[in-house]
């Protein structure tokens, strides 16, 4: 089953929904043909596992639907659903990309929108699943971070908020963990590195709480320019660090401690949907920024970023 695809068309939509909120004439056309580009992507999945005799794939979207509804045999439920609608995206992508007419932002939502509807109904028509189930965690090459984030996929599923957004916070600190001890696997900070002077000064405990104190003000530091540094929004990365618990790790993704700074009436629906989501797209966007897939970590690189 050609499930592995879909979950691509799932990313290539949510992209869309990035474009469609930069509220910008450029994003309004570029969210329209990524969402062309996601529908597309998923018909040609859909012909892989189905066959119309005596006809060839063809490489244009409008034959692509007359395939799969040839190969349905007359069956309703196996035709490709919204087609009208689908057709009118087409035609807007087409519009933007060769005569560089991007629509307005009320038609932009519109056929987002039915990027949308095609999506809830045609996944479980053709692959058995529901679109919303599909988990871009699949796409996630580091094992570690890639079950941790469908782990808080799956508690998003099941009603249980509180779990969805600590597992969220995790994801997020094993792939800062990841890049930052890339980019500097040595950054280690104790109190050994406390001038030898000034620890005789101020004694071997002031000297660790020292360091502790810098630590904890590089890791912030760092942790802003992270952000700053992968094509997230500023402004998301504040909402989820205010919402999910401090995390502490203890080797590779060994939860050491974590630190619930709001009450759980915070814990709502729309919350944990926003860091899971966040999580994604800091988990993506990391695993992008790294040549390689994500490297394993000693409890030197895990604990420092806490």
């Amino acid at each position: 089953m050609e499930i592995r695809q879909v979950v691509f068309c799932k990313q290539l939509f949510l992209e869309a929904e990035r474009l469609l909120s930069r509220r910008t004439t450029i994003g309004h056309g570029l969210a329209v043909s990524v969402g062309q580009d996601a529908v597309e992507l998923f018909l040609r999945a859909v012909m892989k596992e189905r066959h119309a005799a005596g006809q060839k794939v063809p490489d244009e979207f409008i034959k692509a639907m007359d395939y799969i509804d040839a190969a349905a045999d007359g069956a309703e439920q196996l035709k490709v659903p919204f087609r009208g609608k689908l057709i009118e995206l087409n035609k807007a992508r087409v519009n933007f990309k060769h005569y560089s007419l991007s629509p307005e932002r009320s038609d932009a939502e519109r056929l987002v929108g039915y990027v949308s509807q095609f999506f809830d109904e045609a996944t479980p028509r053709f692959f058995g699943v529901s679109f919303e189930s599909l988990s871009l965690a699949d796409t996630l090459s580091d094992a570690v971070i890639r079950e941790r984030l469908k782990a808080a996929d799956e508690a998003l599923t099941g009603g249980d908020f509180t779990e969805a957004m600590g597992r969220s916070a995790e994801v997020v600190e094993l792939a800062a963990a990841a890049i930052m001890t890339s980019l500097n696997p040595w950054k280690g900070i104790s109190n050994l590195m406390v001038p030898t002077r000034l620890r005789n000064a101020i004694g071997e405990d002031a000297a660790a709480e020292l360091s502790q104190y810098v630590k904890g003000m590089v890791n912030k530091s760092s942790r802003a320019a992270l952000m700053l540094a992968l094509p997230v929004d500023v402004q998301h990365a504040s909402r989820f660090e205010s919402l999910t618990p401090r995390v502490w790790l203890h080797g590779r993704g060994v939860v050491r401690e974590k630190l619930w700074l709001l009450p759980v009436e915070w814990h709502t629906t729309d919350n944990a949907r926003f860091c899971v989501n966040f999580a994604t797209d800091v988990a993506l966007a990391v695993e992008a920024r790294m040549a390689i897939p994500l490297p394993s970590l000693g409890s030197h690189g895990a604990e420092e970023l806490g």
